[in-house]
């Protein structure tokens, strides 16, 4: 297993791992107490059984609500929770112990990792609740007292610890993500005035230089037919050698105008500052005849489909691949491995806007997910000289 690659999920994979321990050491007390003194359950008939099941679903709930990748609260994971809660109260009565109320504060840890901190206090007190109504420790009043305190003193720990980390992994991932935004944006405007310059110089080349070679083969074509022998025969070689040197002026100009607009270094960029999301991009080798508004439409629409995966796709992987076709046609494909969404649903404000951009440049550009089957897009923009 790769070690994790965010902080975030760092300190998941440790708090997984001391939820586990958790755990294990109820379940570990109450099998050694049930060897050791087995008269502590007489007041419970089938005691194995019944802890044995609620346990089953208490680990089994646990371990659903952790592979379940899709963000926020949902439903299901609601259902996973309230059966986890009431399995670690069924447990609790069936052995009142302070090693065994431990399970609520990893309820309540996983609850405040995916929700809203009310609701994870709100989760606290209701777990809190149900171990008022029963007595949580053999002792008397007096040790459940302390017990229930002390649980309560450990759920507002975890609550805490979880929302701490996720703010701070927001405010990681709000930086991160405008950092790649910015160096994204300072290449296009680096090309964009590279692109500009060889206007200026192509321009100056023709109005300038390409008008006074013009009128040099004008005049030096006049005199040819004006000289009389070696003289003209040199002035003929001369015209001839201006009309090249106007040729070769013009090829210049019209390179300059349409070369290409590099976007592999912009788009590398922003893949790289995605350190949440792991973004695989497939460029060709090349692309040719892209201008600038071209050029920016695809850098835009790669921005958002990241900016998108990481907010709500619940994904690791994000495939994106450029491809140009003979006509000079460039096609645009992603997809990841998140939860996905009815396509009304998953595409909103930034992706509607990518679409007009490329209808605005005679393309196309579609969306197609599925609950459970990740998000994907497709896209086309045609060459330089199409009309929309």
């Amino acid at each position: 297993m790769p070690w994790p690659r965010t902080s975030l999920d760092r300190i998941r994979l440790l708090v997984q791992a001391a939820c586990v321990l958790m755990l294990a050491a109820a379940g570990g007390l109450a099998l050694v107490t049930r060897l050791l003194r087995p008269e502590t359950f007489a007041a419970h008939p089938h005691w194995d059984l019944q802890w044995t099941v609620a346990y089953g679903v208490l680990v089994a709930t646990c371990v659903a609500a952790e592979l379940d990748r899709s963000p926020g609260l949902t439903p299901r994971k609601a259902a996973l929770f309230f059966l986890e809660g009431f399995a670690a109260q069924y447990l609790v009565w069936l052995y009142p112990s302070f090693l065994v109320t431990s399970m609520i504060v990893v309820i309540a840890w996983q609850v405040a990792w995916i929700a809203s901190l009310r609701t994870a206090l709100l989760a606290a007190a209701v777990l809190t609740a149900a171990l008022v109504a029963q007595k949580c420790a053999v002792g008397g009043q007096g040790m459940s007292a302390v017990i229930l305190v002390s649980s309560c003193a450990f759920q507002l720990f975890a609550i805490s610890a979880a929302h701490l980390a996720r703010s701070e992994a927001a405010a990681h991932e709000r930086l991160a993500r405008a950092n790649a935004e910015l160096t994204a944006a300072q290449a296009l405007l680096t090309e964009s005035a590279r692109m500009g310059e060889r206007l200026r110089i192509s321009r100056d080349l023709h109005d300038v230089l390409g008008h006074h070679l013009t009128s040099l083969h004008v005049h030096l074509d006049v005199a040819a037919r004006l000289a009389e022998g070696q003289s003209a025969s040199h002035l003929g070689q001369a015209r001839e050698i201006a009309g090249e040197l106007l040729a070769e002026v013009r090829k210049v100009v019209r390179q300059v105008r349409v070369q290409p607009v590099d976007l592999q270094a912009t788009l590398l960029a922003l893949a790289e500052g995605a350190t949440d999301l792991d973004v695989r991009l497939v460029l060709p080798e090349a692309l040719g005849a892209l201008d600038a508004p071209r050029a920016d439409a695809l850098l835009r629409c790669v921005q958002e489909l990241i900016t998108n995966t990481r907010r709500h796709a619940g994904a690791r992987q994000l495939r994106i691949e450029l491809a140009q076709a003979a006509n000079g046609e460039v096609r645009l494909t992603a997809k990841d491995d998140g939860v996905g969404a009815d396509a009304e649903v998953a595409e909103g404000q930034g992706l509607a806007g990518m679409r007009e951009r490329f209808e605005a440049l005679g393309g196309w550009l579609a969306v197609f997910s599925h609950s459970g089957e990740g998000f994907q897009v497709s896209g086309a923009i045609p060459p330089v000289g199409a009309h929309p």
